[in-house]
């Protein structure tokens, strides 16, 4: 017989299956919604994506004129090279013109082609007047 101060031994090692507890409206919310019931969060708008909007014109133009300005003014010292690179980017730069939101840039790179030019120009001449003393 058992004696009744003595505690109920369990067994941990071997449980007994037991049955979840029956869903109340005030258990502890699951992972996942019930079924046939909607979320409980209230449904957000959507952001709509913003339409495609066109480059400007003029705008890759501009920067090209400024990236052709800034090997210009080292090509100078080379006038084959220094010439086609300084036209192309003041013909770039004078295109590049057009786009509102990079004019300022353009006009940069006009200015460091024109500059270019210059350079190459002079230098051309130094090169000719070099080779006609000798």
């Amino acid at each position: 017989m058992q004696d009744p101060n003595q505690q109920q031994q369990y067994n941990y090692y071997n449980p007994q299956p037991s049955q979840p507890p029956p869903y109340s409206q005030y258990s502890q919310p699951s992972m996942y919604p019930p079924q046939n019931q909607p979320p409980m969060y209230p449904q957000q708008n959507q952001a709509q994506p913003y339409p495609a909007t066109a480059p400007e014109p003029g705008s890759g133009q501009a920067l090209a004129g400024v990236i052709l300005g800034g090997i210009g003014l080292i090509a100078w010292l080379l006038p084959l090279i220094g010439y086609p690179v300084s036209i192309t980017g003041l013909v770039l730069s004078i295109r590049g013109r057009r786009s509102f939101s990079r004019r300022t840039m353009a006009t940069v790179g006009m200015i460091l082609c024109i500059i270019a030019l210059v350079l190459t120009v002079i230098s051309s001449f130094i090169g000719i007047a070099a080779y006609n003393s000798y």
